[in-house]
């Protein structure tokens, strides 16, 4: 009975952390935004509600991000806290042994494991999708005469422009171009845009790619060296962005055979969430190794291990879509790395 309620002890310690961790996490992934999103309401009259549906709409996919790291962090805050104060000890003094320590992480963790799940299957394509759509909508009130680095651009009818840098009146880097009438979406890592009269604008791309929703429904994606587009004026049509982001686990299925990023993209939905179960062990037992500063440490060894996770992650996705590995089994390259050392800490503090 007691083992029992020390277990529920255990759970009510990790849970407040987890939700607080969230919640920091992503104020953190949403504070380069806050500029932005400030001067869409402050100088470029875009509705609050609009700004703020819109980032409720993107939640999911921060979630996808801080789930798993904020079990980290909870794991980690609560183990480390118990082994300083000494509750470790005394939960053993009680015949506790580490499989006792490890179910209620268990517990714990394919808890968060289905919410990852739910997330990245369903919520994040779902609210990505109405969040593409906000941010037409809001391209449509955003007035400028000269398009500006970070800011949406629909002067010219059928077009919305977006520019990471803007190197002269005429040079961008980082240019995204959603063409409405061909339901399609353009970025290039740099763009000069020439003025052509009354014919519109000739736009010479370097380094891109072209995604495409055809009239089947299907994705087509199209790299590039340099492509160039002669933009009339015409009357704005209303436009659907398809990425591998946004598309539902059906739809990724349907395509596996245009792209590897489609295969990865569906791996990835569920390999992230089980990074939580990972996670919760390896913080388990980092948590208790630190005996004296086990909170302190809890903040900047999850931040490190996330980074070295995303680090892992980045680079087995490009390996994977160079083809040199399966697409399906590079999202879990980062998983099966730190599976193998939360086993050693695992076997070694407890």
């Amino acid at each position: 009975m007691k083992l029992k309620l020390i277990h529920k002890y255990i759970l009510k310690e990790l849970l407040p952390v987890f939700f607080l961790g969230n919640i920091f996490f992503v104020l953190l992934l949403l504070l380069d935004k806050l500029v932005d999103l400030s001067d869409l309401f402050f100088t470029k009259s875009v509705p609050g509600w609009l700004i703020i549906q819109t980032v409720i709409y993107y939640l999911p996919s921060f979630f996808v991000i801080t789930i798993p790291t904020s079990a980290l962090l909870a794991v980690m805050f609560v183990f480390g806290r118990m082994s300083s104060e000494s509750e470790i000890v005394a939960m053993r003094s009680f015949g506790a042994g580490r499989r006792f320590f490890l179910l209620p992480a268990m517990i714990f963790a394919i808890g968060v494991f289905i919410i990852g799940v739910l997330m990245s299957s369903y919520f994040m394509p779902k609210g990505s999708f109405l969040a593409a759509e906000n941010v037409l909508k809001m391209a449509k009130l955003v007035s400028i005469k000269d398009i500006k680095e970070k800011e949406l651009y629909e002067e010219l009818k059928g077009y919305v422009f977006y520019a990471e840098k803007k190197i002269s009146t005429t040079e961008y880097e980082r240019l995204m171009i959603i063409d409405k009438e061909k339901n399609s979406v353009i970025t290039a890592e740099s763009a000069k845009i020439i003025p052509t009269g009354s014919a519109g604008l000739l736009l010479e791309l370097t380094d891109g790619r072209i995604a495409t929703i055809r009239e089947d429904n299907l994705h087509s994606t199209i790299n590039f060296k340099t492509f160039s587009i002669n933009a009339p004026l015409a009357d704005a049509s209303r436009v659907t962005i398809k990425t591998e982001r946004l598309m539902p686990l059906n739809e990724l299925i349907a395509n596996f055979g245009e792209d590897p990023i489609f295969k990865f993209e569906f791996s990835k939905r569920f390999s992230m969430p089980f990074a939580a179960i990972i996670m919760c062990i390896f913080g388990m037992s980092i948590g208790m190794f630190f005996h004296r500063s086990g909170k302190a440490m809890a903040i900047p060894s999850t931040v490190l291990i996330v980074v070295l996770y995303n680090t892992m992650f980045l680079v087995a996705q490009n390996i994977a879509l160079s083809g040199q590995i399966d697409p399906f089994f590079a999202a879990w390259v980062p998983n099966v790395v730190f599976g193998v050392i939360s086993i050693y800490a695992y076997e070694r503090v407890l």
